[in-house]
């Protein structure tokens, strides 16, 4: 037995074992991912439950939202077939048992929180689990046609290159072991059993190319295919474009002589069986509605741009979609370590490598495969290339395109990026090459659901009702009479805009609540303005109020998003809120004491903001003077300022910071007469407070300014004002460094106010 014979029957042997293996690995993503948390599986499961109850196409209606559209516009074969599998396995209870997460992230992969669609109960009820039941059959169903499309894949790579076992092998695995098609292919979506019937229909298209297929029964397997694809998604429409290609090909010498027999039957009994089996739905929709497809209602609710992209933008958006091929789980907001896609990128880019090396040398060397296996290989190639096409068009209007929508052609992909890897290789390595390929594959793939999926989801921590953590402030705000803030800490000491300030949150129940109350913790400048946060329910989206346990401690970790327009630097308040369907309608808050704080309270502050200079230039009057450790008065400014009868000083000082600063300290501006006898005072913190001193870092500047009203009789006696910084608890001044001698404030002056302005003592006459 020649060395090709005994690959291929090896990959016979080893293409069950493989299947098997997909199907325990859909099994494990299937329980992995909670239910509802595939993409639009909330829709396709709303479709099913539609037709099991009111044993009816749904009409073609347009909502406000893409919630409420669902998927209603789709064909209805892939729906039919689930309803008649769990009709009777569930109630209209589901959208009760699993509620909607209107704070969730969807596609927004890069959101630290609120990846879950929907809220899931930590406890499971009789509707829950009924739900899941029904759900999980679904599942299953979809992950059966995604294991025939596995095998299909392997059938294509035999036909057209039937002598080479470990290629289809090698292809299977590929597509077996890709996480992304693993994680679709166990969930509740069209797109499973559109990718299993245009699979099948590419299988015989390649086949009638390679030799013509039977006369008969080939073209009726094809239009049955290819109606049931049309039936299942539009795209499946495409497979209607393989069958004359393929019959083009193999007829392309003959046809003349045997027009009818050789093309035009099989193209007519094809079209016949197609429209038949297919044709239905369209015809409903052109009737009822005026439209074939349904896509008008669809992009009304779903079009993102009210006019097609220019092409290479379009090309931009799905050349950014092709992660999403690989692996982006979740309602495309769950992504895999940065490492995952640099790896199945460089795999993509050296297939594409070996693809091109593989013609130049068949160029070169005029060794060209078989004809019957270039026209097999030529309807895969024109089904990848329709594929693409779909794509581009699709992210001409929908800019949110998702690499599934390239799984029909997956099977190629798979074959391409098999036969380019190993291009690279002598021939002698090429099946070792493809089997550690599959291995590595197959590795990541059995990660995916551990190491990524299932911790998005797993629901936030849980403390006994003994108490808080040691080290943890005791705050005890209490939120109504039912919710207790029991402690808070701030795990991010600064941020920058477009950063996160997470805070961690211990939350107490005293009895069980009736709904969910959404959280709004909010950082705050100084004049009240926002300056970021997040409103969401508790635990990230993960733990709303409704299912928590009296007394038990919620652990709740927050991600507070950091305004882009953020100014700074400052000291933001973290302020906390609870509400339950409008901020309007807030929990009013108190404090340990019973004393009302308003619909909010201060939980700790952040420093928010870059280092940067004062935009006002330098001081009028330069100093280099250093308070303590930290603190250095690189000068200041000082004017009169006039109010009709009334006088005042405005007074800027320019401050650094030289090293941390660990304390609370105020600054005071003394206004002293000729006796040394205080008659104007302005102690307060830098900026007013909105900057405190220990969110000070080294190279800070600041310009803070103060005003000092002057009474009447002092006008033109001789004033001095003093400057410096005490700790604002205990009042102790900062000593002036290097001063002689020894001293803890610096003056300015001696001055007299005149009617010019603030002229200097020794320059009066």
């Amino acid at each position: 037995m020649s060395f090709k014979a005994m690959t291929a029957c090896a990959s016979h042997r080893l293409v069950a074992p493989l299947l098997v293996l997909f199907v325990a690995l859909g099994i494990v993503y299937l329980r992995a991912t909670p239910p509802f948390e595939t993409p639009d599986e909330v829709g396709h499961y709303a479709y099913v439950r539609h037709l099991a109850e009111e044993r009816a196409q749904p009409p073609l209606v347009m909502a406000d939202n893409e919630w409420d559209q669902g998927q209603m516009h789709q064909p209805p074969l892939y729906y039919a077939l689930g309803a008649l599998l769990v009709g009777r396995l569930d109630t209209d209870a589901w959208e009760y048992a699993y509620p909607r997460n209107r704070y969730a992230a969807l596609g927004q992969p890069h959101t630290p929180g609120n990846h879950n669609a929907v809220l899931h109960r930590p406890t499971p009820t009789a509707e829950t689990l009924q739900t899941a039941r029904a759900l999980r059959a679904l599942r299953l169903y979809s992950l059966a046609c995604s294991a025939l499309t596995v095998w299909l894949a392997y059938r294509l790579a035999l036909t057209i290159a039937p002598e080479q076992g470990w290629i289809a092998l090698g292809t299977a695995a590929v597509l077996a072991m890709t996480p992304q098609f693993l994680f679709i292919g166990a969930s509740v979506n069209n797109d499973v059993l559109v990718t299993t019937l245009t699979a099948a229909v590419l299988l015989l298209a390649a086949g009638v190319a390679r030799d013509g297929g039977q006369p008969y029964r080939t073209p009726i397997a094809l239009g049955v295919l290819s109606g049931l694809a049309a039936l299942t998604k539009l795209s499946g429409l495409a497979s209607l474009a393989l069958v004359p290609f393929a019959y083009l090909l193999y007829r392309g010498r003959t046809w003349r002589t045997q027009l009818w027999p050789e093309l035009l039957r099989p193209l007519l009994l094809f079209g016949l069986t197609a429209t038949l089996v297919g044709g239905g739905w369209y015809l409903r929709n052109a009737t009822l509605y005026g439209d074939p497809l349904g896509m008008t209602h669809y992009h009304a609710t779903f079009a993102v741009t009210d006019q097609p992209l220019p092409l290479w933008q379009a090309v931009s958006v799905a050349i950014q979609a092709l992660p999403s091929y690989w692996g982006v789980f979740g309602w495309m907001n769950v992504v895999a370590p940065p490492a995952y896609y640099v790896v199945v990128h460089a795999l993509t880019l050296v297939a594409l490598g070996g693809l091109f090396v593989r013609g130049v040398s068949a160029w070169r060397q005029r060794r060209w495969p078989a004809p019957a296996t270039l026209r097999a290989g030529a309807v895969g190639l024109l089904w990848a290339l329709l594929m693409l096409a779909l794509i581009l068009r699709w992210s001409q209007t929908i800019v949110r395109t998702q690499g599934r929508l390239l799984f029909p052609a997956a099977g190629v992909f798979s074959l391409l990026l098999v036969l380019g890897i190993t291009a690279w290789w002598p021939r002698r390595w090429r099946a070792p090459v493809t089997l550690g390929l599959s291995l590595v594959l197959f590795l990541i793939a059995a990660a995916m659901p551990w190491a990524v999926i299932a911790p998005v989801y797993a629901p936030p921590a849980r403390l006994e009702a003994a108490g808080l953590p040691e080290g943890v402030p005791h705050l005890d705000l209490h939120y109504g009479d039912q919710i207790t803030l029991l402690g808070a800490v701030v795990l991010s000491p600064e941020a920058i805009p477009n950063e996160m300030v997470w805070v961690r949150l211990y939350w107490r129940a005293h009895e069980a609540l009736p709904r969910d109350y959404t959280q709004a913790v909010l950082l705050v400048g100084p004049g009240g303005e926002r300056l970021g946060g997040i409103d969401t329910f508790p635990g990230m989206g993960r733990a709303p109020t409704r299912f928590w346990e009296p007394d038990e401690i919620l652990v709740d970790d927050v991600a507070l998003p950091v305004a882009w327009d953020a100014d700074g630097p400052l000291a933001a308040s973290i302020r906390v809120a609870l509400y339950e369907d409008r901020f309007d309608n807030t929990l009013p808050v108190r404090d340990r004491a019973g004393g009302a704080l308003g619909t909010s309270a201060e939980i700790g502050r952040v420093r928010l903001g870059r280092q940067r200079p004062w935009d006002e230039g330098d001081p009028s009057y330069p100093l280099e003077v250093q308070l303590g450790d930290g603190m250095r008065l690189l000068g200041y400014d000082l004017e009169r300022q006039s109010d009709g009868d009334d006088v005042a000083l405005e007074l800027a000082l320019y401050w650094e910071c030289v090293a941390p600063i660990s304390e609370h300290y105020t600054v005071f501006v003394h206004l002293l007469d000729a006796e040394g006898q205080i008659v104007g005072q302005a102690d307060a913190p830098p900026l007013e407070g909105a900057f405190a001193t220990p969110f000070w870092r080294p190279g800070d500047r600041v310009r803070d300014l103060y005003r000092l009203a002057v009474p009447v009789e002092h006008f033109g006696e001789r004033l001095t004002l003093r400057v410096g910084l005490y700790a604002t608890l205990s009042g102790a001044r900062l000593p002036v460094r290097h001063a002689v001698p020894p001293t803890d404030y610096i003056d300015i002056g001696p001055f007299r106010l005149a009617s010019e302005g603030i002229v200097p003592d020794d320059q009066l006459e």
